[in-house]
């Protein structure tokens, strides 16, 4: 064991040498890269994210979450063997992007919300990508189909939801009781005394409180950009030193076994690193929508290595296992990409046409993404609580 270790350091060691290397020789690449990365980091995710990650800690420390917890108990536990305040990461996770739901995962078991067996179910299945960004930023800026957003949300979503419910079948655990059976007491009423119990427990002052919010959204804010810009320069380097070629080699062969357009290889081969860049690359090659969509769904579903490097740093300091999350993402690029195969012909044909120029479809920016990751994380959870109090009552009836 403390061989492989060691080799492994070892190989580590090598790449990274190689790539400083690459960099020195390739200076424009690496600026341009890194100067992409920044821009990115800085005009969407600042401004889409770190109000996000600000008021979910303290609605965390507040015991709002513990609150939701409890009204959302009887649907997480049975379907998702969660925690009822999983949902609330569920909310968030689908409606913000990636990484919010390995952000707030962190967050939920450092307040023992969560088991660390849950934590590592929760975030295989909580890290997606923000419903703007299937719905506007690749169908209409990339493909100029308001209509394919659709179809890609209901196949990426899909695909994940699937993915945590067969987890929470392959968890043995014995049947517990969901919700409060005490005479008199309601799921209403036991989940405001745990916001009660929460904020008398509560030891810092709501300034501190929001402080320390502040304090740690900026250092995940950090780090997420850190990653940014690594795989931004990473990708140009690859780029320029025919590497990525190497790699669509191998897709293309993989496509062409499996009867789809090999030319969408050199999609997957960028999309493999990082998912913005490979969706981008499928619009631009000559190939069937129907293809494209399929090929765009798997980089979607896989994320890209950059995606996975953010979420595992977040939950490296608690030692939370990722080996569901990454197995995860296998699954869900080939779930949603089968999904995509099965409905584009009805959702194509079917559904009606989406004025490309209406408000939905309006120019992508940092206000735009936050208006909506608020209104549909709000209408989420709402979805969410009523589904959880309609399952209370027809198991208390």
């Amino acid at each position: 064991m403390a061989k492989e270790k060691n080799f492994f350091s070892l190989f580590l060691a090598f790449l990274a040498i190689i790539l400083t290397i690459a960099m020195i020789l390739h200076p424009e690449a690496t600026f341009q890269g890194a100067n992409y990365g920044l821009k990115t980091w800085a005009t969407i995710l600042v401004p889409s994210l770190l109000p996000f990650f600000i008021i979910a800690d303290i609605l965390v420390e507040l015991g709002v979450v513990s609150l939701l917890g409890v009204l959302l108990e009887p649907l997480m536990r049975p379907v998702f063997k969660q925690p009822g305040a999983a949902g609330f990461v569920m909310a968030m996770g689908f409606t913000s992007g990636f990484p919010m739901g390995a952000v707030l995962t962190n967050t939920l078991y450092e307040k023992n919300l969560c088991t660390k067996e849950e934590a590592s179910r929760l975030i295989a299945f909580t890290n997606n990508s923000s419903p703007l960004f299937l719905l506007v930023a690749v169908p209409v800026g990339m493909f100029q189909n308001p209509n394919l957003g659709i179809l890609l949300a209901v196949s990426h979503y899909g695909a994940n939801i699937l993915l945590g419910i067969i987890l929470g079948l392959l968890k043995s655990e014995k049947r517990v009781k969901y919700f409060q059976t005490e005479t008199g007491k309601s799921i209403l009423k036991k989940s405001i005394r745990e916001l009660f119990v929460t904020n008398q427990n509560k030891t810092l002052s709501f300034g501190a409180l929001m402080g320390k919010a502040v304090q740690k959204a900026i250092h995940n804010m950090l780090t997420i950009g850190g990653f940014v810009i690594f795989f931004a320069v990473l990708i140009e380097i690859f780029r320029i030193t025919e590497i990525l070629s190497l790699l669509a080699v191998i897709f293309t062969k993989l496509l062409s076994i499996i009867g789809l357009d090999p030319q969408l290889g050199e999609a997957l081969s960028t999309g493999f690193f990082e998912m913005t860049l490979g969706t981008k690359k499928a619009s631009e090659i000559s190939a069937g929508l129907r293809e494209q969509a399929i090929i765009v769904s798997v980089i979607l579903g896989w994320s890209g290595l950059s995606i996975q490097a953010q979420v595992s740093s977040i939950v490296a300091k608690n030692y939370i296992p990722i080996h569901y999350f990454l197995l995860g993402r296998i699954f869900q690029g080939i779930m949603a990409g089968i999904i995509t195969m099965i409905l584009f012909v009805p959702f194509l044909n079917f559904m009606p046409v989406i004025n490309m120029y209406s408000p939905f479809t309006s120019p992508l920016n940092g206000w735009n993404y936050f208006v909506f990751h608020i209104t549909s994380c709000g209408i989420l959870i709402s979805i969410m609580l009523i589904l959880s109090l309609l399952k209370y009552k027809i198991i208390k009836n």
